[in-house]
């Protein structure tokens, strides 16, 4: 996996790495991370979130860390809706399992497919993805549809997780 060093767009998103620096601003608290990302770090979001991007060390080559959580702001109004998480499955050679989260209050407005699609865009163009893979509660609705609606297709269903896939060729397929 390569790493992701720059700021992706979207018509309605801003979509921030989580580098280390920005790490150690939501280990600060809600204000310091709102002043280092320069948006409104919503309580809804905080309340969930604020912690794992803290805990974002990264993935390693060496001693340096790359970001596989990105931060979704919206552009007009300077406020973070959610984030998204990929990470290198280890033994698994391009293989990605990515995840999302948005704020309670800006859910059911497109920003998870909006946020995730951008990175998913960049994972296959760029940061060496050929496989990524998503886990959701069986009993979670709105991870199906928005698993669904970004291209993955269910593998498997072991207890009460749905695993799905998404590989570049079908991406090629689906984003025409």
């Amino acid at each position: 996996m390569r790493p992701l060093e720059h700021s992706l767009l979207t018509a309605r998103l801003r979509i921030e790495p989580v580098t280390p620096t920005l790490a150690l601003a939501a280990e600060a608290g809600q204000r310091a991370f709102s002043q280092s990302i320069g948006a409104e770090a919503p309580a809804d979001w905080c309340a969930g979130s604020l912690t794992l991007v803290a805990r974002s060390h990264g993935w390693r080559v060496g001693e340096i860390a790359f970001p596989t959580r990105a931060v979704a702001i919206h552009r007009e109004a300077g406020v973070v809706v959610g984030d998204v998480r990929f990470e290198p499955v280890q033994g698994g050679e391009g293989e990605i399992e990515i995840g999302y989260s948005i704020a309670r209050s800006r859910r059911r407005q497109g920003y998870a497919v909006e946020a995730t699609a951008a990175v998913i865009d960049w994972l296959f163009e760029a940061g060496g993805a050929e496989t990524l893979i998503a886990g959701c509660d069986s009993g979670n609705l709105a991870s199906v549809r928005t698993l669904r609606r970004l291209g993955f297709w269910l593998d498997r269903t072991p207890g009460k997780t749905f695993w799905w896939l998404r590989t570049r060729d079908i991406r090629s397929a689906t984003s025409a």
